[in-house]
């Protein structure tokens, strides 16, 4: 699939609400760039991370934002951001994670099934336009798939979409891996996965992500931004019962708590 191809899927994507019968086309992310240099050891993990306000600046707490790699990152993904969704800067939240840990062999880092970012459940009964994610890692880098899955009929509150899409795609479909330091930008209908470490491929990982949503990403747990206050109240939000199955990936405990949040 073509660049442009994949950029004019992705806009399509992100300036409509969310809605199910787009899972149905095939798509891959889009390339936006490359970070030049190695994040580095001893990172601290956040999860969504509120970095950005509507109509407001960028405010990265340290130690990320000292972090060339980091800054390179945002820079990048940021610039990009302006050029394909013009007013977004007025409109829209911006949410980081990093998420540095040892990456065990037989495990992925992260959640390994296939399964997308931005979800929009029963809380949003009136659909926001779909969020999209720029992502970056330094090894075993994210798998995507495009083949395409039918969506339609789902119920947030009696399916697992994550299982019920990821099902639907079969064990000889095509994956697309990028490169080590690639920045790749996909829309919330994008289905990929944490590979999981063979022999050999285990040892420190870092993936970063940088969300671009309407959302107010409140759910208790994630990251608070100690230079940043959240306009919002963080309360939890679970899957409804019966539907949450456990992730096997590398421990993930939590983002670090910075300051006194």
């Amino acid at each position: 699939m073509k660049q442009d191809t994949r950029m004019g899927i992705l806009r399509q994507d992100i300036s409509a609400p969310f809605a199910p019968d787009r899972f149905g086309m095939r798509r891959l992310p889009a390339h936006v760039g490359s970070v030049a240099l190695p994040f580095g050891s001893g990172l601290p993990s956040c999860l969504d991370m509120l970095v950005k306000l509507p109509g407001g600046d960028c405010v990265v707490p340290e130690p990320y934002r000292s972090n060339e790699a980091i800054r390179q990152f945002l820079e990048t993904s940021f610039a990009h951001e302006d050029g394909i969704l013009p007013g977004w800067r007025e409109s829209h939240y911006a949410y980081l994670t990093v998420d540095q840990r040892v990456v065990l062999e037989g495990a992925s880092h992260r959640n390994g099934g296939w399964h997308f970012d931005g979800m929009q459940g029963e809380r949003y009964k009136t659909k926001l336009n779909a969020c999209h994610q720029y992502v970056v890692s330094d090894k075993l880098m994210t798998e995507f798939t495009d083949h395409p899955t039918v969506a339609t009929g789902l119920d947030e509150l009696k399916h697992n979409w994550f299982v019920e899409l990821g099902r639907q795609v079969p064990e000889d479909a095509p994956v697309f891996t990028p490169d080590a330091y690639e920045i790749m930008l996909m829309s919330a209908y994008q289905l990929h996965r944490s590979p999981v470490a063979k022999p050999g491929q285990g040892g420190l990982r870092t993936f970063i992500r940088l969300d671009i949503s309407l959302k107010q990403q409140d759910r208790l747990g994630n990251t608070p931004n100690p230079d940043l206050p959240a306009p919002f109240e963080f309360v939890p939000r679970n899957l409804p019962a019966g539907l949450s199955l456990p992730i096997s990936d590398s421990g993930w405990s939590g983002g670090t708590k910075f300051g006194p949040c």
